[in-house]
């Protein structure tokens, strides 16, 4: 149904009212909005403005999922905090630290890689796997590494 789902940036992340930007491409429109606390705020032109042959519901309902699997653990995350180590030398390292699920998890970023601090995210739970911590983790740094 939607098309082109793409994360573009937080907004007061890891503050009470972290907001996250998105955007997605449906019938040849691009739509763009704000969410936060399970609720979206669109940007115009909103989709029901613009789309034919489906309810606006519908298209929120499936924004919705789409955000639930790619931002899940995202936004589970609180407190995401970053600081560069060794700025400007060869050796420079991200730092960076969050909580979930009541634990503070810790790590370095430096070549590509993810280097965790004690605990690491395979001792969470089994329905959140490593992998998509990782994920959310980049996703965070982003803007730092890019």
């Amino acid at each position: 149904m939607i098309e082109n789902f793409q994360y573009e940036k937080e907004i007061f992340g890891g503050l009470p009212h972290n907001i996250i930007q998105f955007s997605f491409s449906f019938q040849d429109n691009t739509f763009k909005g704000h969410y936060k606390d399970g609720e979206i705020n669109w940007f115009h032109p909103k989709p029901e403005r613009l789309v034919e042959d489906v309810l606006p519901h519908e298209i929120e309902e499936a924004v919705l999922k789409k955000i639930e699997q790619e931002l899940g653990i995202f936004i589970m995350m609180d407190n995401f905090q970053i600081e560069r180590i060794f700025e400007g030398l060869p050796h420079e390292v991200i730092q960076f630290s969050f909580n979930m699920n009541d634990s503070i998890y810790k790590g370095h970023f430096k070549d590509g890689e993810i280097s965790w601090f004690h605990p690491k995210p395979g001792h969470l739970k089994e329905e959140i796997l490593s992998d998509e911590v990782e994920a959310a983790v980049l996703k965070k740094l982003g803007p730092y590494i890019s």
